[in-house]
């Protein structure tokens, strides 16, 4: 069912494009791109992590929301709240603005209320937080998280208390970011599923709306890694570098609108040649994530075949034929 309607999107954004596929391209498109869809773990429900904390284990992405194997707290602290420099500007800032794609289960805003009100409890915290669904029931972290946690949570979606701002703003990101204005954030916490599962929160064109949203000096933190999230980072005039590995997953991404490029040469050189190194277009910021997918797919192929001096696939109209 899946893969006949993944052939029927290729097809339909191959004529749009005026490409003609060959039956081997089309092969190959599928099944890579059957291969990214395919469930990480399967199951669904709470499960315990590594480090004793608990996570959700989602059927629809077939991905946990934390890192099963170092723990959800430890991902939380590692990934998030160190690389964001947030601990360091609560220490002379009395103002912090934080802008939270992708909430889950609360955790990377609960981790860091608690750790910045450890080091400054004057601190005022700003927080915006996008989630297309929040969970039914959410178990709530252990201490010395488990106050903010709550506060947190008993507090949804809108509440100012005890210096602490926070918003959460349910349904499509893509929707809800258009209407944030005059928010400049000291740290983005990008956690949303992975790259090829959820594209739509990770295109040029998303990102785009996010430097809208990012302070000059601000620091965009993610766990991922993936290409077409850095390339786009790039295109979008952010200094992009690595934050450390974590459990087992690869180091994470740190970008600032501030900073210069701080990659290694070989992950430099990958940003450079790979034909994956393009970003996830979404020009409307509305296309159906197995679209956006598609036309990733499908791009990438034609600059493999350029790199490879191989002409591209014929096309059958002169009309649509950029690969922008």
């Amino acid at each position: 069912m899946l893969r006949n309607t993944l052939r029927d999107l290729l097809k339909k954004i191959g004529e749009e494009r005026g490409i003609l596929l060959d039956e081997g391209m089309e092969k190959e498109i599928l099944r890579e791109v059957s291969l990214w869809l395919e469930p990480s773990i399967g199951g669904h429900g709470f499960v315990r992590t590594e480090d004793g904390s608990l996570t959700f284990l989602s059927a629809k992405y077939g991905e946990p929301y934390h890192s099963l194997w170092a723990g959800a707290v430890k991902e939380c602290l590692l990934k998030f709240l160190y690389p964001s420099n947030l601990m360091e500007k609560s220490k002379c800032k009395r103002e912090l603005f934080i802008l939270d794609v992708g909430f889950g289960l609360g955790y990377n805003v609960a981790v860091t209320i608690s750790e910045i009100r450890k080091l400054n409890p004057h601190t005022e915290i700003n927080i915006v937080s996008f989630e297309k669904e929040l969970l039914d029931k959410i178990h709530l972290l252990n201490e010395p998280y488990r106050r903010f946690h709550k506060f947190i949570l008993e507090g949804i979606p809108k509440f100012e208390k005890d210096g602490i701002r926070f918003e959460l703003l349910l349904g499509d990101a893509r929707e809800e970011i258009k209407e944030v204005d005059k928010f400049l954030a000291d740290a983005v916490f990008h956690d949303a599923f992975s790259p090829y599962r959820n594209p739509e929160l990770w295109s040029l064109d998303f990102l785009k709306e996010i430097r809208r949203l990012i302070a000059k000096d601000g620091l965009w933190v993610s766990y991922t890694s993936s290409l077409p999230v850095r390339k786009a980072l790039k295109l979008l005039g952010f200094g992009v570098g690595s934050s450390q590995s974590v459990g087992r997953k690869r180091g994470g991404t740190v970008a600032s609108l501030s900073l210069d490029d701080s990659l290694s040469q070989e992950e430099l050189r990958k940003l450079e040649a790979s034909p994956y190194a393009i970003p996830f277009r979404d020009k409307g910021l509305k296309e159906e994530p197995l679209r956006i997918l598609i036309d990733y797919r499908l791009r990438v192929e034609i600059l493999k075949m350029a790199q490879g001096g191989i002409e591209p696939p014929t096309p059958r109209f002169s009309a649509g034929c950029s690969t922008n």
